[in-house]
């Protein structure tokens, strides 16, 4: 599984005592911890393991304030005959099986607040009006987030894992898969490679070498003007699963 904390400007607060590290890292211990029985779907760990995680700072917490601290979430589980799979948020997954490619992104995000989010990305980063043109964003996309007209994301709220994009691949089907958070993603994003392409990256060069290009295109435009962006460099994970061969074989 791939987490993404979500941080904000620091003008708009959470209600919440614990920093963003602190959720991600009891979020992600609770749900690996679900997600190892079988017999539990993906959606239904993540959902227990975002309850337990509100239950452990409730007595604390404003847990309802809408900044609470939250993630993006990809998950993947091998089964004995599928490869199940989970997207929560602005992530990406991608599979490359012997049908083709399968990608699943769920973007949500991008398409509310418009109006504000082409403000926060028509401005230069770095820059006093861009700082506050992204904290009005942030502002904006806290009213819907969580709620059916909005976006979801992993908070407080056990609905939201209800709310994630779901699926299982054939095993037999399944030759590796590639999870991303947005951040990862940014050639894609910048329309300098398809996911071929990226999968081409890491196949030759690692996970570290895509991140690597992904950092060498920020660099050329560190003032989002060729490529218009909430910031020059955002958090970048990639994780590449495959399985042997012979293991597939083996069952």
């Amino acid at each position: 599984m791939v987490l993404d904390g979500l941080t904000a400007p620091g003008d708009l607060g959470t209600g919440c005592i614990h920093d963003v590290p602190w959720y991600v890292e009891k979020l992600g211990t609770l749900l690996l911890a679900g997600m190892t029985d079988d017999s539990t779907s993906l959606d239904s760990a993540l959902s227990t393991a975002i309850e337990s995680v509100a239950a452990l700072h409730v007595s604390t917490c404003d847990v309802g304030n809408p900044g609470t601290p939250s993630a993006t979430v990809l998950a993947l589980r091998v089964g004995a005959e599928s490869v199940e799979w989970l997207v929560l948020a602005d992530s990406t997954i991608i599979f490359d099986c012997s049908d083709g490619l399968h990608v699943y992104t769920d973007d949500r995000v991008s398409r509310v607040n418009r109006s504000q989010h082409e403000a926060a990305v028509r401005s230069k980063v770095g820059t006093e009006a861009h700082e506050r043109d992204v904290s009005k964003l942030v502002e904006a996309q806290r009213k819907i987030r969580n709620t059916a007209d909005g976006y979801w994301v992993a908070g407080a709220d056990p609905q939201a894992a209800r709310e994630a994009l779901t699926g299982q691949i054939p095993l037999n089907n399944f030759r590796q898969a590639l999870l991303l958070t947005d951040g990862a993603a940014r050639l894609h994003e910048f329309g300098l490679a398809d996911w071929e392409r990226i999968l081409e990256i890491v196949a030759t060069g690692g996970t570290d070498g895509l991140i690597a290009e992904v950092r060498d295109a920020e660099r050329q435009d560190p003032e989002g003007q060729r490529w218009p962006r909430y910031k020059t460099s955002d958090d970048a994970t990639a994780l590449r699963i495959s399985i042997p061969a012979h293991d597939l074989v083996d069952g």
